[in-house]
């Protein structure tokens, strides 16, 4: 709606995983060279959490998006509320796109013939499940470390990553099984208040806006307001540029946002 009124490209502050959005703060820049670490050594799993909203759907897209380019074969599991045959099910669908066996013995074989023939092609598997922290049954996790036993003398034919919410971190452990198969965790925190003000200038400039809009005054307050949480920051500084436009300024200041954030409760 107010996409006009600044001449803008695309809307700046939607809470959607577009990678072009994503912003290297020191600690997303932190977790995205882990994480890149485990991938390109072939590692066996790697565990982020942080909470709601902090980045971790976007930070997971932005790797799959830089090693898809070079020739890492990916399954993204965005909900993993499923059975053990149900998660395996969507894992082998994700890397085939053919249909999947019912039976879990002839998934499991399809799974790992697949894995074979990609590294004998020079390439490696990566499967990664968001939202982890929703997977609830023990027997899940005892098929996901099964999957980390497909490989060769010197290396594994998957790795596997994990995201979630803090309770995913006690989840994993209380399973010693699992959790001795992970090669490293990473707590993402939310942003601080230089941080949320490069991460708004960032967003803006993306969107095809050069100058930071917000006055020094709003971005105290917007900082105040979401915590210095990304999906906050993005939730109240949309509402405040519509409240903006809705008033005919281009200007956000301090009652702008003050006004988004009660909009966007």
């Amino acid at each position: 709606m107010y996409q006009k009124h600044w001449n803008l490209k695309k809307l700046p502050f939607e809470n959607t995983p577009d990678t072009e959005f994503f912003f290297p703060s020191e600690k997303h820049e932190e977790a995205f060279s882990r994480l890149s670490y485990v991938v390109e050594e072939r590692k066996a799993c790697a565990v982020v959490t942080g909470a709601y909203g902090t980045g971790k759907t976007l930070l997971l897209k932005s790797l799959e998006r830089q090693f898809r380019k070079k020739g890492y074969v990916f399954s993204s599991v965005q909900n993993p509320r499923l059975d053990d045959l149900g998660l395996l099910k969507v894992i082998l669908h994700n890397l085939t796109g053919y249909n999947v066996p019912k039976q879990k013995e002839d998934v499991l074989m399809g799974i790992e013939k697949f894995l074979t023939d990609t590294a004998h092609d020079g390439k490696h598997v990566v499967v990664t499940i968001d939202e982890a922290q929703l997977i609830d049954r023990e027997d899940v996790f005892e098929e996901l470390r099964l999957l980390l036993n497909f490989q060769t003398e010197t290396r594994f034919l998957l790795t596997l990553l994990l995201s979630g919410q803090p309770e995913l971190k006690e989840k994993l452990d209380s399973n010693k099984q699992f959790s001795q198969r992970i090669t490293l965790s990473y707590r993402l925190q939310p942003l601080d208040f230089e941080e949320t003000r490069r991460y708004v200038s960032h967003r803006l400039e993306v969107a095809g806006l050069a100058e930071n809009i917000f006055d020094e005054r709003a971005m105290e307050a917007l900082y105040e307001r979401s915590g210095g949480i990304p999906r906050w920051i993005n939730n109240i500084a949309n509402m405040s540029m519509l409240a903006a436009y809705s008033k005919g300024v281009r200007a956000i200041t301090e009652d702008l946002v003050t006004e988004g954030a009660e909009s966007s409760r």
